[in-house]
Parts: C-alpha cells; structure tokens; sequence
C-alpha cells in the first residue's frame, strides 16, 4: 500500500505542477460556459412562447433546457477528464520519452495509469464549481437540494468510465496516437447518451443504442434529480443499472488493458514509441 500511495503522490505532484505552470487553464475556465452555452441559451429562447418550450418539455417534464444542457455540459467535463487522463497520459510520456522507462518501474501498471486521473479530478470538480457560479451569474440557473443523492449517482457512473478508459488506453499502447481514438470514443459516447439532448427524440434503433450506454442513465438520473425533469426508468432502476455497469466495465476494462499491456512487452511495442 506504501507503495502504490507514493505512486498517487508523485503523480499527483507532477501533474499539479504542469497544471498550474500554465495559468491560462483557469482563466479559460471561466469562460467555457459562456463561450460554449451562450449560443443554445439564445435559441432556446427563440423557440420558447410565454417562458415555456413546449416541445422540450413534452420530452423532458419541464421547460429548463438551460439547466439540462449546463448539467450535460458539466458530467461531460468529467468524461473527458476519465479519456484524456488514462489515453493522453500515455501520449504524454511517450512524447516525454518516459513511456518505457516508467513502464519498467516495478509497480501495477494500473496504478501508473490511474494514479494520472486524480488531480485532474480534482481539478476538474473545481473547475465544475466554477461553472456553476458563472451559470449562475449568467443564466439564472439554479440546483434543486438534492446535490449529494445526484453525487451518489455520479461516482458510480464515472468509475464506470474509467473502465471504458482503461480500454483507450490499450488501444493508444497498440495505435501510438491518442488524439483520434480519443476523440472519436468520447465524442460518440457523448452524443449517444444525450449528454446535450433528450435521447427520446433520437429513432428507435438510435435509441436502443443509447440505452444500452450507462452514461445514458448517469445524464438522466443527474437531470430528473437536481432540475426535476422526468426519468427514463424510476431513479432506482437507474442506480442499480449504474452500479453493474460499473463492476462490468472496470472488470472488462482492466482485463483489456493488462493482456494488450503484456503483449506489448512481449512484442517490444513500447520501445517503438
């Protein structure tokens, strides 16, 4: 345990200190939702009639689309977050040249991938803080009471994650090139699950789809709780897919990552990086 806690400190460690050697990270912070709600906010309210939107809340059970897309737009931080620190911090030490050398280091190569994540989790819930303060100013949007029940759907699902990132980053050790491979995962996971959109407008083929996609139900669960919009399934049907999902995909997902990281030792592929 020693061992493995070092690990997370050292990592921690480097990665605040790259984070804040580059003080523009927080300044734009601030600026991301204005940059990126502004515009849906504007045509949300040329299609709203008397402060309702009639279409939106015949899917949704309300009319806040504001607040749907401000709560899309921060559990979507979080996912980025779980992709671009397991696959990028594999991208990063190769272009550091570190990639075999910390490889070699006599510890579960797991930890070196997950240990990356946790300060920019934390980072990433600040910056989510800060979010909500912005929006706020902004766009008038409000939280309903319950933040920890909606936290208590959210870990489980990000853990989740996780698992799905542990599956890029294997793919990264084989491919050599993060970027496309994490776009490309991140970018239909989003747009399947709905994270700036009901899913219930999508066709029924698209939609089976998505609700086969956990993050499906960890946007859902998040909305019906803090802006009371109504659920696909009742909230505990949710939780419970959630939490399988959960033991699912970090199983699958460290299963990948372990036999792909091995046969890439054995075929000398990480030296090639």
């Amino acid at each position: 345990m020693k061992k493995i806690w070092n690990v997370f400190r050292a990592r921690f460690s480097i990665s605040m200190k790259i984070y804040f050697r580059y003080p523009v990270n927080f300044i734009m912070t601030l600026f991301d939702p204005i940059i990126w709600l502004t515009p849906f906010y504007f045509m949300g309210k040329s299609f709203s009639s008397g402060g309702s939107v009639v279409g939106f809340e015949r899917y949704t059970g309300n009319s806040d689309y504001m607040g749907f897309l401000i709560i899309g737009y921060m559990i979507t931080s979080y996912v980025s977050t779980v992709f671009w620190t397991t696959g990028f911090s594999l991208k990063e030490e190769m272009r550091q040249g570190v990639l075999e050398s910390n490889w070699c280091a006599p510890v579960n190569k797991i930890v070196m991938l997950l240990s990356k994540t946790v300060f920019y989790f934390c980072a990433t819930t600040f910056e989510i803080i800060l979010t909500f303060i912005v929006c706020r100013i902004a766009f008038g949007f409000k939280l309903s009471s319950d933040l920890f029940q909606a936290v208590g759907f959210l870990i489980p699902g990000i853990i989740g994650m996780i698992g799905i990132g542990m599956a890029v980053a294997a793919l990264v050790l084989v491919a050599k090139d993060a970027n496309p491979i994490i776009d490309l995962v991140n970018s239909v996971l989003s747009a399947l699950s709905g994270s700036f959109f009901p899913v219930k407008v999508m066709s029924k083929g698209f939609l089976f789809v998505a609700l086969a996609i956990p993050l499906t139900y960890v946007y859902d669960s998040s909305r019906a709780i803090l802006i009371n919009q109504v659920p696909l399934f009742p909230l505990w049907q949710e939780l419970i897919i959630i939490i399988c999902a959960m033991f699912i995909l970090c199983f699958v997902g460290s299963f990948i990552f372990i036999k792909v990281e091995k046969k890439c030792r054995s075929l000398g592929i990480l030296g090639t990086h």
